[in-house]
């Protein structure tokens, strides 16, 4: 199941190795001129030969003579053939390999043709040899016959002397005789050469191609393909540290839940204003979203009411200034009094969600520049939500945080609502969210599926366990759809995604800073209800 949820995951690598694999092969397939086989059959003779005897004969018909031979009777060039012996039998197979059929059997048989023309030419050159020898044999026989028939006629046949040139004589005219018969008999064989293999079967043209043959090489492409692209798949999976599922951010979460599961926003990413989607899609599945997560806060605090919530989250482009905005606002639509904090006192960006100044904020306050009441400003279009801004950006923002003016400043806030949300740096570029974290009566840390790296979320958990923070659980942004709510595929149509980021410069490429870019005072929120938490 792991496998096959890898393969879904990298699915688009799988799909472009075996797309491109599968075109190679038909691209290949399409300019590649088609290949023709025919096979001739030839025996070396009836009985069956020696390992070592049919070895040579194989050796002959695979020489170069041959072939040189073969090309002459084909009268052109020769073409691609190979030698293959039929099991231990005396027949052996000539295939020969051409672009067109008909010159592939034509090329088969003159293979045959052409090594019997090499034995053939052989065997009269040793004929010739051997009548030559034996001529010069014969002549030799003669000139010694000729001496015995003088030295014969010089004495009586009837002496002893006589008779054994008589017997020599008659023994030197029956060697003449044989060496005579050895001439004519290999004189004869010169004349007219027996074939040293006989065709069993001659090539005819074969117009089935050998090659390419498009199905299977089109199946075999699909599955070289789809191997190569799993291959890799699964190696980039493994090689991959980012957070993909809620399974996966609750593994490593140190028994905390997953509270919340918020999925992607598409409509972020070509828009510089940031998105209140609860405000402005009520109705849509992440707003939908937000409202489950200020469910689950709301049963996490009966016993133990929350009054300072801090969202954080490892790295900078994980949404926890999304996911802060959106969820003051589900919890103040629900008829409870919230005020956003904006502590990050680096690079702020709460503000530029309900369209405020920054100008006068939470620094401010603690440098005594603005009265609290007049620092905290209302949230255009609803009655229960304000927010307090970062304010101007200090030199010292740890120090800040961690005295005990920002500590006074946090209870006069607990003191003017329900819940106070802390909008907070993100955990691994700097130390300032550990500092809030170990004063807020609850922490959520914030993960993105596809953006945060494992070891990220877990040093973060490793960070706010070392100051105490009552961390009471994770949300999984960006969520997938195999991990959201099933109204998710009910066709709402919502596609969903991020266009923002922030410039710590740990565990992201996003910049962000810069000017604020407001939101409309007129923005359209839905009248809020009374709940009791």
């Amino acid at each position: 199941m792991d496998y096959l949820q890898t393969v879904w995951r990298r699915r688009v690598i799988v799909l472009v190795c075996t797309l491109t694999s599968l075109g190679l092969m038909i691209a290949v397939d399409t300019v590649r001129p088609s290949k023709y086989a025919s096979t001739a059959k030839v025996s070396f003779g009836t009985k069956t030969l020696s390992v070592t005897a049919m070895g040579t004969n194989l050796i002959r018909l695979n020489s170069a003579p041959v072939r040189v031979a073969a090309r002459g009777i084909l009268g052109v060039g020769l073409p691609s053939c190979s030698i293959k012996q039929e099991g231990t039998t005396a027949i052996a197979d000539i295939t020969c390999n051409a672009n067109d059929p008909s010159l592939a059997a034509r090329a088969a048989n003159a293979y045959a043709d052409g090594y019997n023309q090499v034995m053939r030419s052989q065997s009269v050159q040793r004929a010739l040899g051997a009548a030559q020898y034996i001529r010069s044999t014969i002549e030799a026989q003669n000139s010694s016959i000729a001496t015995l028939s003088a030295a014969a006629a010089s004495v009586n046949k009837n002496s002893i002397l006589g008779k054994l040139y008589a017997k020599q004589l008659s023994e030197a005219y029956g060697k003449l005789q044989g060496l005579q018969s050895q001439l004519n008999a290999v004189e004869l064989a010169s004349l007219n050469p027996r074939n040293a293999i006989s065709i069993l079967q001659l090539a005819a043209p074969n117009r089935t191609p050998l090659s390419p043959k498009p199905t299977s090489d089109a199946i075999l492409a699909f599955i070289a393909g789809l191997a190569l692209g799993v291959g890799i798949a699964v190696v980039r999976d493994t090689m991959d540290d980012k957070l993909r599922t809620r399974a996966e951010l609750e593994q490593i979460s140190l028994g905390r839940p997953a509270i919340g599961l918020i999925p992607a926003i598409r409509e972020w990413e070509d828009r510089k204003t940031p998105l209140l989607i609860s405000a402005e899609q009520p109705k849509s599945p992440p707003a939908e979203a937000f409202r489950s997560l200020r469910t689950s806060l709301q049963f996490m605090s009966l016993d133990d009411p929350i009054k300072t919530l801090l969202i954080t989250s490892p790295a900078a482009a994980d949404g926890k200034t999304t996911i802060t905005s959106n969820l003051a606002y589900a919890i103040a639509s629900a008829g409870q009094e919230v005020i956003i904090v904006g502590c990050d006192l680096r690079k702020p960006r709460i503000h530029e969600f309900f369209g405020v100044s920054n100008e006068v904020g939470f620094t401010s306050v603690l440098l005594g520049e603005a009265d609290l009441d007049d620092a905290i400003v209302e949230v255009p279009g609803s009655a229960y939500l304000r927010i307090l801004p970062a304010g101007p950006i200090p030199p010292n923002p740890a120090e800040l945080l961690s005295g005990r003016r920002a500590q006074l400043l946090m209870e006069q806030l607990k003191e003017r609502c329900d819940v106070v949300i802390i909008d907070s740096p993100p955990m691994l570029p700097v130390s300032d969210a550990q500092v809030l974290a170990a004063k807020a009566d609850a922490v959520i840390l914030v993960a993105a599926a596809g953006i945060s790296a494992k070891r990220d979320v877990a040093r973060s958990i490793e960070l706010l366990m070392q100051v105490d923070a009552a961390l009471i659980g994770v949300v999984l942004n960006r969520a997938p759809s195999s991990d959201g709510y099933s109204y998710y595929r009910y066709g709402y149509g919502y596609g969903y995604g991020y266009g923002y980021g922030y410039g710590y410069g740990y565990g992201g490429t996003s910049t962000y800073g810069g000017a604020s870019t407001s939101v409309p005072e007129n923005l359209a929120m839905p009248e809020p209800t009374t709940t009791t938490p």
